[in-house]
């Protein structure tokens, strides 16, 4: 039997949007649904081209990308067979020094320097211009990366998103800028990038380290943000986060300055024919009188640790040392509810023989207190100031040399009657 020939208004053939997931079996859908299925259909579609445009234009961008491979995250370390690059790195402090005069950095091209750093902000100013501000320690130095024949729009981009607190390795020419950076340490100088790797790139931090680099509130003192939106970041938050908040530039001032006062202290006293002593800190027993001592378990028995090194700087005199000091951990078991207390502390001690009378004893130690004092202006001027500009601690007042005041027992006992306070002729002052 011959088939039958096609109806050709028989549509059954042709292709028909999908039947409506709401559409009763058996049904046919309504215009309205087709209408609607035809139109998600459209719009797939369009979708699909509009992937596949993105897609193609990518490929072709990372054709064109003449900046491919300077830029881009590094493997990890010891991911990769290790060979030396064999290039020179420099540090901020170094590149400062040696272009302070910035003639070198003036006109076209210039010193070329490599180093790494980490990134303390970085923006988009346009497609073809990024700027950046790395830092190392205290010192901060804007960079510039700009598209050119030899520098990619692509780069740039990257350049300018990359997050805050990543870490980098830069390869870059160093310029004079056109004027002073004022919101850099390293103010009259510039890095123009030429190549730009992420060593470790940032995640999002539950703090900013800006927002840590303000005072923390006094005790009792409203918590409340600051007038341009910033927040209040509070002990218990910086405490959570702590190394977060010891990126901030005042708290490694602070390290320095700490480093600085022990540093100058066994300097003087080296000068002056003491010699360094290290003295147990696990006791059999206090080494002072009274309840303040931390008791610990020592195998079989009980120690105590140390509340100074007295009994053994007494031992070394005696000993024929002379003259003796120490820098070292001193625990003190006092239920002190204030945020500074003396549960744990670095001391600084000494002891000596006098030949005549206690005065000679005085005379170093006024010469000690002002050399430190001293000492922290003349080579830490640059994290003092920091500090002052955070808390607003007013500069030391030295006398100089010779000139400190004496003042007897009796007189001191006599200006605190004067001053409103009640003790006794030999009251602990």
């Amino acid at each position: 039997m011959a088939s039958e020939a096609a109806n050709p208004e028989d549509t059954s053939s042709q292709s028909l949007p999908e039947r409506p997931k709401d559409a009763p079996a058996g049904e046919a859908p309504s215009k309205n649904a087709l209408k609607k299925a035809a139109k998600e259909k459209e719009k797939a579609e369009k979708a699909a081209k509009r992937k596949a445009a993105e897609d193609s234009q990518k490929q072709q961008s990372a054709v064109e990308d003449v900046s491919a491979k300077d830029y881009g995250k590094l493997p990890m370390v010891g991911s990769e067979a290790y060979t030396p690059s064999g290039v020179t790195r420099v540090t901020l402090s170094t590149m400062a020094e040696q272009f302070k005069d910035a003639s070198s950095a003036e006109g076209e091209g210039g010193p070329e320097v490599v180093f790494r750093a980490v990134v303390d902000n970085a923006r988009v100013q346009s497609a073809k211009l990024a700027f950046l501000m790395f830092k190392q320690g205290l010192d901060t130095i804007q960079a510039v990366v700009a598209a050119s024949e030899t520098l990619s729009r692509q780069m740039v981009k990257f350049a300018g998103t990359i997050p805050a607190e990543s870490l980098v390795i830069v390869h870059g020419v160093v310029k004079k800028p056109f004027e002073p950076v004022k919101s850099a340490t390293i103010s009259d100088l510039e890095v123009h990038v030429r190549k730009l790797y992420i060593v470790e790139t940032a995640e999002v931090l539950p703090m900013q380290v800006e927002d840590a680099e303000r005072p923390i509130p006094l005790e009792g003192e409203e918590q409340k943000d600051e007038a341009d939106g910033r927040p209040i970041v509070m002990l218990n938050t910086r405490l959570n986060n702590r190394v977060i908040d010891l990126r901030a530039k005042h708290n490694h001032a602070i390290f320095a300055i700490k480093d600085g006062v022990c540093a100058l202290f066994a300097e003087y006293l080296r000068s002056h024919k003491f010699i360094g002593i290290q003295t147990p800190k696990l006791l059999g027993a206090a080494s002072e009188g009274g309840s303040n001592v931390f008791e610990v378990t020592y195998f079989a028995t009980k120690a105590f640790l140390a509340q100074s090194p007295q009994l053994y700087k007494q031992m070394l005199i005696a000993a024929r040392f002379e003259r003796v000091f120490e820098v070292g951990p001193i625990f003190r078991a006092e239920n002190s509810n204030t945020a500074r207390h003396l549960t744990e502390f670095t001391g600084l001690d000494l002891e000596m023989e006098f030949e005549e009378d206690y005065h000679e004893v005085m005379s170093v130690l006024e010469g000690l207190m002002l050399y430190i004092f001293k000492g922290l202006n003349e080579r830490y001027g640059t994290e003092t100031e920091l500090v002052r500009s955070i808390y607003h601690v007013e500069p030391f007042k030295l006398p100089e040399a010779g000139k400190v005041p004496r003042l007897p027992f009796s007189e001191g006992v006599k200006m605190l009657r004067e001053a409103g306070e009640e003790l006794g002729e030999y009251d602990d002052l």
